[in-house]
């Protein structure tokens, strides 16, 4: 038995150029699953992208930040601020979850009908994951599960990824170091552990920076049998994409992504490329 290999890209639908860059690497590389935001701004493309390749594996990006919910503002009052937005970010949306201000019944009406309009689309979803990891809290790893579970959805991302020293160095964020103990932390709570997942997961520590050289890192290091999900942020440029905003570098994600030296280490180490729907 040799190492399976999911290699997920993350926010499918939350720009075209994110859309494009996720299908070259998919098309040109060693993507092959996708995680679709329904709330997304380029939903729409996404979605005819999805139907033109058949071969991507699709999931769900459950969305609780950043974006505006599928609900009326005024259904899901506790998710939204003044303007009918969610949390600007997960550690905004945390805090106000571990005060007890967000309605756990409120958060399953709107990841529910989430599910509901990928499915609505005639999409084949394979899995759930979420952004910024906000689905690994205990409460709301139990509404997602409860949620797989009625979908009939294959499986759940545990978003536990182990420390790393010599990978650590290569990325050299502090910030990020903090939020991935963090979620590690968050991890070790929640009931994701016993839903049908991957092994591993890598990708968090060097989220938006993923380059050749800390890719080729992580992949030499991956145990000699086991499922392994890597997350990654590939996309095209653009002038005010919000990959861009938020300091991701996403061409480069993708030029690692559909580097011949990555996919020739893949074979070398006998890695097998799969998807959700496979597990």
């Amino acid at each position: 038995m040799s190492t399976r290999l999911i290699v997920n890209a993350d926010d499918f639908g939350l720009s075209p150029g994110v859309n494009r860059g996720i299908v070259a690497a998919h098309r040109g590389g060693i993507v092959t699953s996708a995680s679709i935001m329904v709330t997304g701004p380029a939903f729409a493309h996404a979605v005819a992208l999805a139907r033109e390749h058949p071969t991507l594996d699709l999931g769900v990006h459950l969305t609780l930040t950043e974006l505006a919910p599928l609900a009326p503002p005024e259904a899901v009052r506790s998710l939204v601020d003044e303007a009918g937005r969610f949390a600007p970010h997960a550690t905004a949306f945390a805090r106000r979850y571990l005060r007890g201000s967000i309605a756990l019944a409120e958060i399953r009406d709107e990841l529910d009908a989430q599910i509901r309009l990928a499915r609505a689309h005639g999409l084949a979803i394979s899995h759930l994951d979420s952004h910024q990891h906000v689905h690994a809290l205990p409460g709301v790893a139990r509404v997602v599960a409860e949620l797989a579970k009625t979908h009939g959805i294959r499986a759940v991302r545990y978003p536990l990824e182990r420390l790393d020293a010599r990978l650590l160095a290569l990325a050299r964020n502090a910030r990020r170091l903090a939020e991935h103990v963090a979620l590690n932390a968050v991890c070790l709570c929640s009931p994701l552990r016993r839903v049908r997942r991957t092994e591993r997961f890598v990708g968090f520590h060097v989220g938006g920076r993923l380059t050749e050289r800390n890719l080729e890192a992580m992949l030499r290091r991956l145990p000699a049998r086991a499922t392994v999900e890597l997350m990654c942020h590939p996309s095209e440029a653009e002038a005010d994409g919000p990959h861009r905003r938020w300091g991701y570098a996403g061409p480069a994600e993708r030029a690692a992504l559909t580097s011949g030296r990555i996919r020739a280490l893949i074979g070398a180490r006998g890695i097998q490329l799969i998807g959700h729907r496979d597990l």
